[in-house]
């Protein structure tokens, strides 16, 4: 099947379904080059003729992202063990060494041992577009344009599918879905594949970014994270945080129901304007976006998968969207290639995912107990326990920085001892109050 820019006019391919391997990859973020990079590797690495397309409209140049930027562990050990990517200094914008929670008008600065390695700051379109050049050195066939269609044919030895782009037609054995939350690729995928059902809760985020001297950032947030957990009085945030980089400081807030007005009214919270330079925010300088609180719906199917942040598995809280990403995509690529060379069902790509949804119900379980803890006014209480009470700062440390699994959390740190303790010194400060 040939159409103008489509790979025939670089040879015979109409053929190559039954020959050659051919996956097409929808989204050049993360998750996407992580299963491009992943499947072009292991495919050479296992003797498998694989022929990579990777589709991504954005331009890392000129478009922003709506993402903080923090490369949570074990990123650097995941990118270099199973994609052979070691990360230049330059990508780096800042070590991440520390968190200061605010929680129920008190605040602690949480430090650990890093077992799994460094926290990392970076800019995240030049952390995209890094990835992408690794993608074309591995072998993998970018065309810079957008999908607009697929077509999953039922007839033929493998189930093929006809994937329509700007850049052409394309007929591939397996499709993946990396396109992050986009409306129109979503609406697609559910619509193309009829089993694919897109994650049915959201959180409404607001970023921005703020251009100070670097004496700014060292003298008033050197390498830390600044996190705020249910800040407003209303309960309408979940969570916000500033975050420094280089030369600038990024700030974001996430709830289920906010406007960009509440936005506004978080950065004039006295706990945040404190840590930010006296600058008035040009409304044009707000960006909006959303990520998932929920998990998705028939991830994988005949012929295609789905990874990132369409799967709906990030950690409630935290996010860890990036690595999140990129560990979909390469259990995406693993599931490929074994369905090919062993017969293994493409379904095997859910349970390699197993933990991240388990982790998400174990992350739903803290969240809630969070904002219950919020509205009964104990989290105060808890952060002052977390300062004298060594497992309780090890399991808050733990689940600000990502280091450890909810489960792990709940099941090994949170014991009835520290919940007895808790409600004692909570009993107590009312009496005081």
């Amino acid at each position: 099947m040939k159409g103008a820019g489509s790979p025939a006019d670089e040879g015979d391919m109409d053929n190559l379904p039954g020959k050659i391997l051919r996956v097409a990859v929808v989204g050049g973020g993360p998750s996407g080059t992580a299963a491009a990079i992943r499947l072009a590797r292991e495919g050479r690495k296992r003797k498998i003729p694989v022929e990579v397309l990777l589709f991504e409209g954005k331009d890392f140049d000129v478009h922003y992202n709506q993402c903080v930027g923090v490369l949570s562990p074990p990123i650097e050990s995941i990118l270099l063990d199973k994609l052979g990517i070691d990360l230049p200094l330059s990508i780096f914008k800042r070590h991440i060494r520390g968190y200061r929670l605010h929680a129920g008008g008190k605040e602690i600065l949480l430090v650990g041992e890093s077992r799994l390695g460094p926290t990392f700051a970076v800019r995240r379109v030049h952390f995209d577009a890094f990835m992408l050049r690794r993608a074309e050195e591995a072998g993998v066939k970018v065309y810079r344009s957008r999908v607009s269609d697929l077509d999953f044919l039922k007839e033929g030895r493998r189930r093929e599918v006809l994937v329509f782009s700007e850049a052409g037609t394309f007929v591939v054995d397996f499709v993946v879905g990396a396109f992050g939350l986009d409306e129109g690729s979503m609406a697609l995928f559910e619509r193309a594949t009829g089993r694919y059902r897109r994650p049915s809760r959201y959180m409404t985020t607001y970023i921005t970014k703020i251009h100070v001297e670097r004496g700014f950032i060292e003298k008033r947030l050197g390498d830390i994270i600044y996190a705020f957990l249910y800040p407003d009085r209303e309960g309408k945030f979940e969570f916000g945080a500033i975050t420094p980089k280089g030369d600038h400081i990024i700030v974001n807030a996430a709830g289920k129901r906010v406007s960009v007005e509440d936005f506004l009214s978080f950065l004039d919270m006295p706990e945040v304007r404190d840590h930010l330079p006296p600058v008035s925010i040009p409304l044009s300088q707000i960006f909006k976006g959303k990520f998932p609180s929920s998990p998705a719906r028939g991830v994988t199917g005949p012929s295609y998968l789905v990874v990132g942040d369409g799967t709906g598995f990030l950690r409630p809280l935290k996010g860890k969207g990036i690595t999140t990403g990129v560990l979909t995509g390469i259990y995406c690529a693993d599931a490929i290639l074994d369905h090919v060379e062993k017969g293994t069902p493409l379904s095997a790509y859910e349970v390699r995912c197993r933990e991240l949804v388990r982790d998400y119900f174990y992350g739903t379980i803290v969240k809630t107990a969070a904002r219950v803890g919020d509205a009964g006014g104990f989290l105060g209480s808890l952060i002052e326990l977390a300062k004298v009470e060594r497992e309780l700062y090890e399991a808050l440390f733990n689940a600000v920085s990502g280091q450890e699994t909810f489960r792990k959390i709940v099941r090994e740190n949170l014991r009835l001892k520290t919940a007895a303790s808790l409600v004692k010194l909570w009993r107590r400060e009312r009496e005081k109050g």
